[in-house]
């Protein structure tokens, strides 16, 4: 199959992330993808894979306001383009303004769109009018690909034709370098950008309940964003001065995940959260916010990390400290933790995606739900 692949930009994040993934695997598999990025003006952070064409839609693609793609129609003839270029088989487009985008240059199905959402659609970051694009325009999407099935549930009423595929987990090497901001004995590893929704605020307060009572463990928070000033003040006037750290974003959270004791999700609410998938899959065990959605579906309470109510400091840092205080349960979590590879392995992830691919390449959108 000849495959396009659309996304705002390659910046840092979950969705660049696992879009290079994923083309990267189809291509392995023999079909031709195709990668689009929109805004030409946020760099690379992830790399196109070898055997992945990469374009991008140029000064056409540059940012907008909500209400461009329907007074500037030149975007959208800019974006139909560059994808009827690949003339491909279906067009795969990431993150919901950017779908809206696709399904508005392509409303009749040819290419076939498939909507993938990155975060529970429930807690969109769009403003009314994105969603309000969203809600009239995802109906004619051959599907929308959501990650858990706690978030299919929730869109169920919408009468979109939605799938469930999560992302896969993939492995970091075994072995790898400790860095230097690791400083004290032991570490709690939390990572993301640095935005209101993944909750780090809320991780420093309960860090900060039982930081006197364990000297020698420090919380580094890795990523970037636009909370960071007000973060590092925050840790600051929680007298965690050279216990919080903030190393910046990352190239690889290889040596951050591999030397460090325990992992930490506070986030308000998720989609998939891979980087709770990858700190598993390095032997962490994690103490993660029951948010809404990914969490409960990724971890195992009580065997790989533990659960607490979503938003609730107090709750985390008596998880925290149950485990920091324990080392042999936290090998016996940490064994387990790996098990998430098999559970969510590439190879069973890719199959889910070429079944699906098939069916929309031979009109199974158009006659209801693709499975």
């Amino acid at each position: 199959m000849r495959l396009t692949f659309l996304i705002n930009s390659l910046g840092g994040g979950g969705a660049e992330k696992a879009i290079t993934l994923l083309a990267e695997s189809l291509a392995r598999r023999g079909h031709d993808s195709r990668i689009v990025t929109v805004d030409p003006t946020v760099p690379d952070f992830h790399p196109v894979p070898a055997g992945v064409e990469r374009a991008s839609l140029g000064a056409d693609g540059s940012p907008c306001r909500w209400f461009e793609p329907l007074r500037h129609l030149r975007r959208i003839k800019a974006l139909r383009r560059t994808v009827t270029e690949g003339a491909p088989d279906a067009l795969i487009s990431f993150i919901d303004a950017t779908n809206v985008l696709a399904l508005a240059a392509f409303p009749g199905g040819a290419p076939p769109v498939v909507a993938c959402e990155r975060l529970d659609p429930r807690f969109s970051l769009t403003g009314p009018h994105w969603r309000f694009l969203r809600r009239l325009l995802y109906p004619k999407a051959a599907a929308v690909v959501v990650q858990t099935k706690a978030a299919a549930e929730a869109v169920d009423r919408y009468g979109w034709r939605t799938v469930t595929i999560p992302n896969p987990a993939v492995p970091y090497p075994r072995e790898a370098g400790k860095p230097e901001f690791l400083r004290l004995g032991h570490n709690i590893a939390a990572a993301g950008r640095l935005t209101r929704q993944k909750g780090f605020d809320l991780l420093l307060g309960a860090f900060a309940r039982i930081a006197p009572s364990f000297p020698d463990w420090q919380l580094t928070i890795a990523g970037e964003g636009p909370e960071r000033a007000g973060l590092e003040k925050l840790a600051s006037e929680l007298g965690l001065a050279g216990r919080a750290v903030f190393p910046g974003a990352l190239p690889s959270l290889a040596g951050l995940l591999r030397n460090s004791d325990l992992f930490a999700l506070s986030s308000r609410f998720e989609g998939f959260p891979n980087v709770l998938a990858e700190a598993l899959a390095c032997g962490l065990p994690a103490v993660s916010f029951d948010c809404p959605s990914g969490p409960a579906e990724l971890m195992r309470d009580g065997v790989d990390g533990l659960l607490v109510p979503p938003g609730d400091e107090k709750a985390l840092a008596e998880a925290l400290a149950a485990l920091m205080g324990d080392e042999g349960r936290r090998r016996a979590m940490s064994a387990a933790a790996p098990d998430v590879l098999r559970r969510f392995s590439m190879g069973a992830i890719v199959d889910e995606w070429e079944r699906l691919l098939t069916e929309v390449r031979r009109g199974a959108g158009d006659r209801g739900r693709p499975r």
